[in-house]
């Protein structure tokens, strides 16, 4: 049984992903290959740690909502 959060979590993942395929990435990519120096390596990692924030403060959210 998935938790609300789960929910919320997949839902922007979904959203977010049809929004960077529009934009011509490809989602479903493997970044590992990147460069530990490279931009795209730094964009990559700044991405999932504004991600990881991202993720937090709606699990938050989601626990402050009575159920």
């Amino acid at each position: 049984m998935k938790t609300p959060a789960e929910d919320a979590l997949q839902g922007e993942i979904a959203a977010l992903g049809e929004w960077l395929a529009a934009q011509g990435l490809d989602v479903h990519g493997d970044k590992s290959h990147a460069d530990d120096g490279s931009r795209d390596r730094l964009y990559w990692r700044y991405g999932y740690f504004t991600g990881l924030k991202h993720a937090l403060a709606m699990l938050a959210n989601c626990s402050a909502t009575p159920h």
